[in-house]
């Protein structure tokens, strides 16, 4: 008589694939939990770069310079009416942020997280939803001897300091302090 062959597995085999499964469970487990985790941070970035084009849509839409002729057209120049001279910028003579109507009045704005003024759109009424978030912006002239040769201003005709001005935006949320700043330059005309 023949002995009657079983198959199947042996305890120790069975605690090897367990013991295999547990490790790789362990793996896909930490995989995913750091994506999930990152992907706030992708959420964040684009509110950041929403709230920058908001700011910076705002204050293009505005004149170069409070001596600008309201259309632009002659630019402020010392041929015609000087611009603003550059230590001057920030709001004049106690204007709201409401009240602001030209690219420099911008200069030294800073709203939102941590500040004494929320984030305000252009009518100054509260942003909401953006509670994490802190904006800062500055203004200045371009100069003509340093970085902007190399971004192809000359290149554009504008050979004056006055020519044009150069905004910052710099956004920051509560998770990224140092802030991502995104720049727009606003032409005399």
């Amino acid at each position: 008589m023949r002995a009657a062959r079983q198959s199947g597995l042996t305890l120790i085999e069975m605690v090897l694939t367990i013991l295999i499964l547990s490790i790789a469970l362990v793996m896909i487990s930490a995989v995913l939990s750091g994506g999930l985790g990152r992907s706030s941070d992708t959420t964040q970035e684009l509110r950041s770069v929403a709230l920058a084009q908001s700011y910076l849509d705002e204050i293009l839409g505005k004149r170069f310079d409070e001596n600008s002729a309201p259309r632009g057209i002659p630019p402020c120049s010392a041929a015609t009416v000087a611009c603003t001279v550059a230590g001057s910028f920030g709001p004049d003579g106690g204007e709201l942020r409401e009240d602001y109507d030209d690219v420099d009045d911008y200069h030294g704005l800073d709203e939102g997280d941590g500040q004494v003024n929320p984030l305000q759109d252009a009518e100054g009424a509260t942003r909401t939803g953006y509670d994490n978030f802190r904006v800062q912006i500055s203004v200045r002239y371009i100069d003509i001897g340093v970085e902007e040769v190399n971004l192809g201003v000359a290149a554009n005709d504008l050979d004056d300091n006055e020519d044009a001005k150069l905004i910052t935006v710099t956004v920051s949320y509560t998770a990224d302090a140092s802030g991502v700043s995104y720049s727009a330059y606003k032409a005399n005309f």
